[in-house]
């Protein structure tokens, strides 16, 4: 069984979470909303983190919104890893149901710009 602290995507948070709470991404001043990403492993939800990004700079934190989310993205460990490396592009990852998102997928497409930068950390 995975553990949470096993997740790929677990260190890939921390990263846009320190990214997010230096306001190293202008463009965050345009997402306006509040994202959640349901990690899978397998079908079965393992972590939940939320990306509260209403007012600049943002936060993300481990755990559900407290409140109602614009947006809710469910994927799996892998493909989360992936997108962030820039191997899946979100509409691309959408369309071939790498992931699935309720509510608003622009901030999707948004987030992909934090994304980004969690690239360049890592590469």
């Amino acid at each position: 069984m995975v553990t949470k602290d096993e997740l790929s995507s677990n260190f890939l948070f921390e990263i846009m979470s320190t990214e997010i709470a230096e306001g190293k991404h202008d463009a965050l001043k345009k997402i306006k909303g509040v994202v959640e990403f349901h990690i899978t492993v397998g079908g079965v939800e393992k972590l939940v983190y939320t990306f509260d990004l209403r007012s600049f700079p943002g936060t993300v934190k481990p755990g559900p919104s407290s409140v109602k989310p614009n947006s809710v993205i469910t994927v799996e460990d892998e493909n989360f890893v992936k997108l962030c490396l820039g191997e899946i592009e979100p509409v691309q990852g959408f369309l071939t149901k790498k992931f699935s998102v309720r509510g608003d997928i622009l901030l999707m497409q948004k987030l992909n710009t934090v994304m980004r930068g969690v690239r360049k950390n890592l590469l």
